[in-house]
């Protein structure tokens, strides 16, 4: 039976897309027998100092997991320099400058020197996601031995040469979407060949959790209402979302909510009462709130999979989703389960025909509900990983 590793920078309090699906990956490897551990580093999350250990290195608990966890590389200076070059001159920078903007970013020579022994040992290693320098470490120090699921972007660094050198490395690449694996084939496909072409998309399980014992505390819900779920920050164009939610309103003098779940900046929302934010819901709130919402709306533009639409139709509740974005566009169109605006004009129409027409609408969550059951269930995707490592 095959053991496995998932090597991620950050684990145990940040809930972003990497995390979520290394831990549904290690607890759904475990529950079907196959020994999963955790190697991470012991910074808590992004929003930390990349280069100051919150944790003791040592062995953790976590989420019912083994989780190793490795004290970071003093990389700062390194990355502050290479930061500086990509933001002011991203255009010229050399292989030399690319290489250390990843790895002299949040980094851990000891994780990278004690898989060795674990590879030895026969373990199969996953590392995740491509962005941080820990991934390109882990894969380059053991060339065809290590497997990634990258999470690939169509963003800058994705373009740089690091980004082939982690390709021609990795022994398998497991993507999340398909428009992932197009926009890699699209830009490796003619050097890297094979190991890009042939790769899986084997997505990310999505299940709502059974037999939650927790209760609905939210007060004062309104009736009639569009909900964001996730981090509250620019880089998921919120600030994009609330501007056109504003505008829509205005001009239909209606009394329409926007609900927002979950953490980021608060300072993003405005301190007015078509704005909701509860921040962080237990379960079954959350799961109450998507049921009754007219439409999930994830306006970001860089994603590689979206687990909260999948959720939303998990509720079958339809999406909005921004046009741009070619993995959630994708997803909707094929399940036929959301629209996809590209500009103001065109997500006023969206949230108008949905209000007008809530019966096609709730046809549309529908058709996402099965097609999450068809495409993205533990069970689909862990065979998917599994058949592949194999």
């Amino acid at each position: 039976m095959k053991k496995i590793i998932i090597v991620t920078p950050w684990f145990g309090k940040f809930a972003g897309g990497a995390e979520v699906l290394a831990k549904t990956l290690a607890l759904e490897f475990n529950k079907r027998g196959v020994e999963s551990l955790v190697f991470t580093t012991c910074c808590k999350s992004p929003y930390a100092n990349w280069w100051e250990n919150d944790y003791e290195a040592g062995i953790y608990d976590v989420y019912g997991l083994k989780t190793h966890r490795f004290k970071v590389n003093n990389t700062k200076t390194e990355y502050e320099d290479a930061l500086g070059t990509f933001i002011h001159n991203k255009a010229n920078m050399t292989q030399l400058q690319q290489k250390n903007f990843f790895e002299s970013g949040i980094n851990s020579d000891d994780l990278v020197k004690t898989l060795s022994h674990y590879i030895e040992d026969g373990y199969e290693v996953i590392a995740m996601p491509y962005y941080q320098g820990l991934t390109h470490s882990v894969v380059n120090t053991y060339p065809n031995k290590v497997s990634i699921t990258p999470c690939f972007h169509d963003e800058e660094p994705f373009y740089f040469k690091p980004i082939e050198t982690l390709l021609k490395n990795a022994k398998h690449i497991f993507y999340n979407a398909l428009e992932e694996k197009q926009l890699t084939i699209k830009h490796y496909g003619h050097t890297i060949g094979k190991t890009v072409v042939e790769a899986t998309v084997a997505g990310v399980g999505v299940e709502l959790m059974e037999n939650s014992s927790d209760s609905i505390t939210i007060k004062d819900i309104p009736t009639n209402y569009f909900i964001y779920m996730g981090r509250k920050e620019k880089g998921k164009n919120v600030h994009k979302l609330v501007e056109w939610f504003d505008s829509y309103t205005k001009q239909n003098l209606l009394e329409t909510k926007l609900i927002f779940i979950g953490g980021g900046d608060k300072s993003l929302i405005p301190s007015d009462d078509r704005f909701i934010d509860y921040g962080f819901v237990n379960e079954a709130e959350k799961s109450y709130l998507l049921k009754n919402a007219i439409a999930l709306i994830n306006l970001s533009e860089n994603e590689s999979f979206s687990i909260v639409i999948m959720e939303a139709w998990l509720n079958k509740t339809a999406v909005i989703v921004h046009g741009s974005c070619s993995v959630t566009k994708g997803h909707a169109i094929r399940g036929n389960a959301g629209l996809y605006p590209s500009n103001e004009e065109e997500f006023c129409d969206c949230l108008t025909y949905m209000e007008n027409y809530k019966e096609d609408t709730k046809i549309m969550g529908e058709n996402g509900y099965i097609y999450v059951q068809k495409n993205y269930t533990h069970d689909t995707v862990i065979e998917k990983y599994l058949k592949e490592m194999e």
